[in-house]
């Protein structure tokens, strides 16, 4: 069956100019002219064949049938406004998008989210590898696993691991002749940083007792997945979280040359992320869920390993 519907830019232009009751205005928010706006409210006056507004030297006022219709337009706006709304959030529930640091992402999360998959199916997954503020409403984030000290603000914060900080380098290098068996024979070697690392080379060695050192030259990395790779490669001694090292240790790719019994102050960790408002989401509580107890798998198979996985001979 046919309908006898007016068009619905019509439609918009009156519902506008009737809420402001001026054609400039409605003009400005439905970004056109102010002719434009009169011409479709001529449009849709021609098409009801009544009178919709008052116009007068510089005021506009609804007519009676004006009045009348606009409150049936409304209602009818915000039934498809609603009717909309619950499409593309049906639409959006089983889409899962989630934000980590891209090193984490790469080494960690990735090997993992078969896993995921295999526990839940129906979600499309979506990774964000950022270091970068999420704003979860622009960005359309719907929950992160960050890198920091877990004080950011208007946001549900979970505590998931704090990082622990081990010397990493290649079997190949403790070959090499210069000792490597203290905290302070590290100067004698090329240093490997990572920028986004939170604890520095220096932080650490005044944690050790060797303060004010000068540390020698080496590489600078953005990402700890590249100077993880410099280390195994040769390239000099990286200061890593057991987190991101384990799969190279489990390799023999890197090992540990010697123990440490200090603690970095203020060590950094991760934590998961997302608005307050998501927290009841049945995609929020799944993935939520499944990154505590990964983390915490992670977190026993660092405890259970051997603190020092090589010796120096």
């Amino acid at each position: 069956m046919s309908r006898t519907l007016p068009p619905l830019v019509a439609l918009r232009s009156f519902e506008s100019a009737a809420r402001h009751l001026s054609f400039k205005d409605a003009a400005e928010e439905l970004s056109v002219t102010p002719s434009a706006v009169s011409h479709q409210i001529h449009n849709l006056e021609t098409f009801l064949g009544v009178r919709l507004f008052h116009r007068m030297n510089r005021a506009l006022r609804l007519s009676g049938a004006g009045e009348a219709y606009v409150l049936k337009v409304r209602m009818a706006f915000d039934q498809i406004e609603q009717a909309t709304r619950d499409l593309t959030s049906a639409a959006e529930a089983d889409v899962l998008t989630l934000s980590a640091p891209p090193s984490l992402t790469a080494t960690w999360l990735v090997p993992r989210l078969k896993g995921f998959r295999e526990r839940f199916p129906s979600f499309d997954v979506r990774v964000k590898g950022t270091m970068d503020d999420i704003d979860y409403g622009r960005d359309t984030v719907d929950a992160s696993i960050r890198y920091g000290y877990g004080d950011w603000q208007g946001v549900e914060v979970e505590h998931l691991s704090t990082e622990r900080m081990l010397v990493l380098c290649s079997p190949a290098l403790l070959r090499g002749g210069v000792p490597l068996e203290r905290p302070e024979d590290v100067l004698r070697h090329p240093l490997i940083h990572s920028e986004c690392r939170l604890t520095s080379w220096n932080d650490w060695l005044r944690a050790a007792g060797v303060p004010d050192a000068e540390t020698p030259g080496g590489f600078r990395f953005t990402h700890s997945a590249h100077s993880l790779r410099a280390a195994a490669d040769g390239l000099g001694i990286a200061l890593e979280n057991d987190l991101m090292a384990a799969d190279y240790l489990a390799d023999g790719n890197l090992v540990v040359p010697f123990v440490v019994d200090f603690v970095v102050p203020r060590p950094a960790g991760y934590y998961f992320v997302c608005p307050t408002e998501n927290l009841l989401q049945p995609k929020i509580q799944a993935v939520r869920a499944w990154v505590r107890a990964e983390f915490r798998i992670s977190d026993e198979l660092a405890m259970a390993r051997p603190s020092k996985t090589a010796a120096v001979g």
